[in-house]
C-alpha cells in the first residue's frame, strides 16, 4: 500500500522538515546560530557606524571618538571572521550528520520493503533518489535553512534599528514586503511541480543507462546499439525540454522577487532623499538607514535568488524521498506475533490462492502437507508455480486466500524474522557480496565464530579449496563472486545456509547451472546435510528428485499430481511425460558432450514413425555444443543452419513484435527441441534463442536434417504440425498491443 505524496512541498513545509532534522543535533545548531548572529550583528554595527562617522564629520565634533569607532570596527571584524570560519566548520559537521540520518532512514526503509516493491520499481529510479535527490535535500537542510535563519536574525536585528533611525521609511520598506510574498505564492507551485518532473525524468534516464550497461551481452548479441541510441536520444530530447521548463520556473521565482526588492530599495531611497533634502532627516541617519537597508535588501535578494530556488528543489527531493519512506511493505508482521518453535510436525498449504498482479491467478486452491524431516520437491513446466510456492513458504508474499501453516500456526501470525530464522536457502543464482569468503558465509549468522564458519565450509565440502587460496578465508570473492566458479559459489552458498543450523533447507534450482559432475557432487552434499532437516527443492531437472520422499507436480498454478518417483511414473501423467522427455541422454561429466539414444528420439513427434534401426542412424549424426548462461544461440533473422535438442539447461524464446520490441514467448527446458522451422521452410530464423542457464545441446546440420526428411518422409506430418503451431504463436504476437516503454 502506498501513501499519497502528490502534494506540493512548499517553502514552509521544507523548513519544517529541516527543523525536525536538526532537532537531534540541537546543540550543534545553537552554536551555528550563535556564529550567524555574530556575523549579522557585525554587519548591523558596520552600517550604524556610518551614521556616527558622518554626523561627527558634519558637526565637527569627535563624540564618540573616531578612534573608538574604528577600534570597535576592527575588533568586530576579527570576531566576525572567527565566527564565520567556525560556523562553516560546524555547518560541515552538521551536514554530514544530517544526511547520515537521512541515508540511514532511507536504507532501513528499503530493507524493510517487500520483494513486490522491487519487482514494481526500477532500480535506476531508486538509485537516483539516493544520489541526486539527497543532494537537493542536503542543500535545503543546510545551506538554504541556515541562510533562512541568518536572514531571519537579520530582520530581528535590523528592522528595530531601521525603525529607530527613521520609522516612516522603515514602515514603507515593511509594507512593500507583501508584494514579494504574493509573487512567490503565485509562482511557487509551478516551480515545484516542474522541478519534481525534472527529477522524475532524470531518474528514468539513469535507469535507461543502467539497463544498457547491465545488458551489454544482450545489446552486443542482438545488435541493439542503434535501437538503444535512438531511444536514449528521445529520452534526452524530452529531458532537455523538462530542464528548460524547470530551470526557467525556478529562475522566474527568484528574479521576480529580486526585482521587487530592487524596486522597494529604489522607492525607499527616493523618499529618504526627499526627506533629507527638506531637512526632516539628517544626512547621517539617511546614510545609516540606507546602509542597513542595503544589508536587508542584500539578504532578501540572496534569499530570493538562491535560497528560494534551493528550497524549491529540496521540496522536490523530499517529495521523491517520501514516496519511498511512505511506502508500506506488502508483507508486514502482525502487531502481536505468536511464538514459533522449531518446526516439529509439518508445513501445510490449505486452499491457497495467489496472484502477483491480481489479473490472473498464479496459484489456485493449493492443498498439500510437507512432513517435518521429509525431503520433497516441486517440479513442473516453466511458469507452473513452483518458485511461487517456495516464495510463499519464505513469506516473500502473502496468499490472497487460504493459509500457509507451520505446525498449524498461520505464518502471518509470526514475525518474518522468526520464520526465516528456521530456514537456510540456496538459490540458482546465489549473490555473493564483494567481500571475503569468511564474511559471505557469516552473513547468515553475523555472531558466528571463525570456527563455526570453517565448520560450515567443511560441511559444504569447500574448506579444502578455501585454505588453498593465497589468503584463505580472507580471500576476496570479487563483485557478485566473479572470482569463483559456479560450483564454488554454490558451495559457499550452501555453507552460508548451513551455518544457521536451519530446520528447513530450501533449494531453488540450486544445481541447474552446474555441469553434471559438479551437480552430482553438490547434490550428494545437499543430501548429506539434509538429513534430520526438512528439505524443499524446486527444480525442473527430475533426475535430482528421484530419492525425494514426496514430489509435487505443478501445472498452470495447480497441484496436479503428488507422490514418490515410482508412484508418479506408474500413473503415466504429467510427471511421466516430463521424465520421458528428460531421459535417454548420455552426458559427459564435464557437461560438454552428449549422446541421444534411439528410444529417446522415438518419443519425439518428428521421429516417432521411424524404426529402431533408422533411429540409431539418426542418433549417430548429432553433434554436441555447449553455451554459457545468457548467451545467444541464434538471432531472429539469421540463416537457419541447424536443428537443436536441449539436453540440459533452459533457454528463452524471444521474437520481435510489429513494433520491433523483443517479446518473451516461452521457456524451453531439458528435452525440448527447436530450430526446425527455418530448416524446413528455407527461411530466416523467426525467433531468437537465448540461454538462461549454461546449456548443452545436440544439433543436426541443415544438410543432415534435410537428408533425413527426404529419406524418411514419415517425419513430414509431425513437422507440419510443429510448423503450424509456431506460426500461430508468431501471429498472436503480432496482434499484441504496443509495449509500454
Amino acid at each position: 500500500m502506498k501513501s499519497d505524496t502528490n502534494q506540493t512541498y512548499g517553502l514552509l513545509a521544507v523548513l519544517r522538515r529541516a527543523v525536525a532534522a536538526w532537532r537531534p543535533h540541537a546543540r550543534l545548531g545553537v552554536l551555528i546560530v550563535a556564529a550567524l548572529l555574530v556575523q549579522q550583528l557585525f554587519q548591523t554595527f558596520l552600517a550604524y557606524s556610518l551614521k556616527l562617522i558622518v554626523d561627527n564629520v558634519q558637526s565637527g565634533q569627535n563624540d564618540p571618538p573616531l578612534a573608538l569607532i574604528l577600534a570597535a570596527l576592527l575588533l568586530g571584524f576579527v570576531v566576525a571572521m572567527a565566527a564565520t570560519f567556525g560556523g562553516e566548520y560546524l555547518t560541515a559537521r552538521a551536514a554530514g550528520r544530517l544526511m547520515g540520518d537521512v541515508r540511514r532512514q532511507l536504507f532501513a526503509q528499503l530493507q524493510a520493503l517487500s520483494v513486490a516493491y522491487y519487482v514494481r520499481m526500477k532500480l535506476g529510479d531508486i538509485l537516483s533518489r539516493f544520489s541526486g535527490d539527497l543532494k537537493l535535500i542536503e542543500a535545503g537542510y543546510t545551506q538554504a535553512f541556515l541562510n533562512t535563519l541568518l536572514i531571519s536574525l537579520g530582520l530581528l536585528v535590523n528592522v528595530p534599528v531601521m525603525l529607530y533611525l527613521e520609522w516612516r521609511l522603515g514602515l514603507l520598506a515593511l509594507l512593500s514586503l507583501p508584494l514579494i510574498l504574493l509573487a512567490n505564492r503565485r509562482l511557487m507551485p509551478g516551480a515545484a511541480a516542474a522541478t519534481y518532473d525534472l527529477n522524475q525524468t532524470e531518474g528514468a534516464v539513469v535507469n535507461t543507462v543502467q539497463e544498457a550497461i547491465r545488458a551489454q551481452l544482450v545489446v552486443k548479441a542482438f545488435g541493439l546499439q542503434p535501437t538503444l541510441a535512438a531511444r536514449f536520444n528521445d529520452e534526452i530530447d524530452h529531458l532537455t525540454g523538462v530542464i528548460v521548463q524547470s530551470r526557467f520556473a525556478i529562475v522566474l521565482v527568484g528574479k521576480v522577487a529580486s526585482m521587487l526588492i530592487l524596486l522597494i530599495q529604489i522607492l525607499v531611497t527616493a523618499v529618504g532623499a526627499l526627506m533629507a533634502f527638506h531637512g526632516t532627516l539628517s544626512a547621517g541617519s539617511l546614510v545609516a538607514f540606507l546602509g542597513i537597508l542595503g544589508v536587508v535588501s542584500k539578504d532578501a535578494y540572496e534569499f530570493a535568488k538562491k535560497v528560494i530556488p534551493t528550497l524549491v528543489q529540496a521540496g522536490s527531493g523530499l517529495r521523491r524521498l517520501d514516496e519511498i519512506l511512505q511506502e508500506r511493505p506488502s508483507v508486514m508482521d502482525t502487531a502481536v506475533p505468536q511464538p514459533l518453535p522449531r518446526l516439529a510436525q509439518h508445513i501445510r498449504f490449505a486452499d491457497v490462492d495467489f496472484s502477483y498482479t491480481g489479473a490472473q491467478m498464479n496459484l489456485a486452491q493449493i492443498n498439500l502437507t510437507i512432513g517435518a524431516g521429509q525431503s520433497v520437491a516441486f517440479v513442473g513446466p516453466s511458469g507452473s508455480g513452483k518458485s511461487t510456492t517456495l516464495s510463499l513458504i519464505l513469506r516473500l508474499y502473502d496468499p490472497l486466500g487460504g493459509q500457509v501453516c507451520f505446525d498449524d500456526v498461520d505464518i502471518r501470525q509470526v514475525t518474518q524474522g522468526a520464520l526465516r530464522a528456521q530456514m537456510g536457502t540456496v538459490f540458482q543464482d546465489n549473490y555473493l557480496f564483494n567481500t571475503t569468503i569468511r564474511e559471505n558465509i557469516r552473513l547468515s549468522r553475523p555472531e558466528a565464530s571463525d570456527a563455526a564458519v570453517e565448520a560450515a565450509a567443511q560441511a559444504a565440502e569447500i574448506h579444502d579449496l578455501i585454505i588453498s587460496l593465497p589468503h584463505g578465508y580472507d580471500a576476496q570473492v570479487g563483485e557478485a563472486g566473479g572470482r569463483l566458479s559456479g560450483g564454488q559459489r554454490q558451495r559457499i552458498a550452501i555453507a552460508r545456509a548451513i551455518l544457521r543450523d536451519p530446520a528447513i533447507l530450501l533449494l531453488d534450482e540450486a544445481t541447474s547451472a552446474l555441469d553434471p559432475g559438479t551437480e552430482a557432487a553438490v547434490n550428494q552434499t545437499i543430501a548429506r546435510l539434509g538429513q534430520g532437516r526438512t528439505v524443499i527443492a524446486v527444480t525442473h531437472r527430475l533426475a535430482s528428485v528421484v530419492q525425494a520422499d514426496q514430489i509435487f507436480v505443478m501445472q498452470n498454478g495447480r497441484l496436479v499430481e503428488q507422490g514418490t518417483h515410482q508412484t508418479l511414473l506408474a500413473q503415466g501423467g504429467l510427471y511421466h511425460q516430463l521424465w520421458q522427455k528428460q531421459t535417454g541422454f548420455e552426458v559427459s561429466d564435464d557437461g560438454r558432450r552428449a549422446r541421444v539414444g534411439p528410444r529417446r528420439l522415438q518419443q519425439m513427434h518428428l521421429f516417432s514413425n521411424l524404426s529402431e534401426e533408422q533411429l540409431t542412424a539418426v542418433a549417430d549424426q548429432f553433434a554436441s555444443e555447449h553455451y554459457a548462461a545468457h548467451e545467444v544461440i541464434f538471432n531472429e533473422g539469421a540463416a537457419g543452419d541447424r536443428f537443436y535438442m536441449l539436453v540440459r539447461g533452459q533457454v528463452e524464446v524471444l521474437a520481435n513484435d510489429k513494433y520491433g520490441v523483443a517479446r518473451h514467448l516461452e521457456v524451453l527446458e531439458d528435452g525440448d527441441h527447436f530450430g526446425e522451422m527455418a530448416l524446413l521452410q528455407n527461411k530466416p530464423r523467426n525467433a531468437t534463442i537465448k540461454t538462461l542457464t549454461p546449456c548443452l545441446v545436440i544439433t543436426l546440420g541443415r544438410e543432415q536434417f534435410n537428408n533425413l526428411v527426404a529419406y524418411f518422409p514419415e517425419m513430414l506430418p509431425a513437422i507440419e504440425q510443429r510448423v503450424a503451431r509456431s506460426e500461430n504463436n508468431l501471429a498472436a504476437l503480432q496482434r499484441q498491443d504496443p509495449p509500454d516503454l
